[in-house]
């Protein structure tokens, strides 16, 4: 009995996106003029917490070069990034050039607020006072927006003490305690030390 052996060319064998024999096709995707179909947004954030740019765009092999305050990110060139922790260094106007062989486009600025969580600066400090005297506890704080104090007796909020500072006039024996003030802003809080009230 004779044998056949089947032999198949590479070309018969293979399932070709392009007709066999000819010069090759170029598999990439299709370039186009780039056209972002959705933009930058503008972010608001806490320094310390995470915040992210990222762009939409169609066009086939799009590179993408960041931008801040019209200064080119070198090391920034993907479609999204985050900033992670955030520092308030990072704040300014952001944009993207988005290209290919075909063109490129600019997307509108958006703007990275970095907002600071309350710090104090200026600890309140024990005080001692005769009975039927005046006693002022103060604090100092920085952060962003408008700062909001609450001042406590004992771990317990005290009704309308939200200054910066906390008096108490014709001191008894049961306004010997322990206060403290918790500071608070858009972004975060922050409790002062806690102190003694004692009477002389």
């Amino acid at each position: 009995m004779k044998k056949y052996v089947l032999q198949l060319s590479a070309c018969a064998m293979a399932v070709a996106l392009v007709a066999c024999g000819g010069g090759g096709g170029d598999s990439t995707e299709a370039e186009t003029q780039p056209v972002i179909t959705t933009q930058p947004a503008s972010v608001t954030a806490g320094a310390g917490s995470d915040a992210s740019f990222s762009v939409v765009a169609t066009g086939g092999n799009l590179k993408y070069t960041w931008r801040k305050d019209g200064v080119v990110l070198p090391d920034i060139t993907a479609q999204k990034f985050t900033f992670s922790p955030l520092i308030a260094a990072r704040a300014g106007v952001y944009d993207v050039i988005v290209s290919n062989k075909v063109g490129s486009v600019t997307s509108t600025a958006a703007t990275l607020v970095v907002g600071i969580l309350p710090a104090i600066t200026t600890q309140p400090v024990a005080q001692s006072v005769a009975a039927g005297g005046s006693v002022t506890f103060t604090v100092v704080a920085t952060g962003s927006d408008t700062l909001g104090y609450q001042w406590r007796k004992a771990g317990t909020n005290i009704t309308g003490a939200n200054s910066a500072s906390y008096t108490l006039s014709n001191v008894t024996s049961a306004d010997a305690s322990t206060y403290d003030v918790v500071i608070t802003n858009t972004y975060g809080t922050a409790s002062s030390a806690v102190v003694a009230l004692t009477l002389k």
